[in-house]
């Protein structure tokens, strides 16, 4: 069901627009991709994609502020990355 309240919706876009402005800015996909690539790197030798996912998660919220993230891009960087690094 659509109400049709174009002057709510465009309160509501306001307020975010406003609300981000104090928001911390994300993380570009190549600085995520410098950072995943770094922790990958460091994993031992052998380490398999599947079983290192949540190992490289857990070293990346350790490196960075996790509302400068989307945490979706990240789970997607980080499974295309460990897949091309085996």
């Amino acid at each position: 069901m659509e109400a049709s309240r174009r002057d709510l919706a465009d309160k509501e876009i306001r307020e975010c627009e406003i609300l981000s402005d104090f928001l911390p800015p994300l993380l570009s996909e190549t600085q995520i991709d410098s950072i995943l690539g770094e922790i990958i790197k460091s994993l031992p030798a052998g380490s398999h994609p599947k079983t290192s996912l949540g190992q490289v998660f857990k070293e990346f919220q350790s490196k960075v502020e996790k509302s400068s993230v989307d945490v979706a891009l990240v789970r997607r960087r980080a499974e295309m990355l460990l897949a091309t690094s085996t």
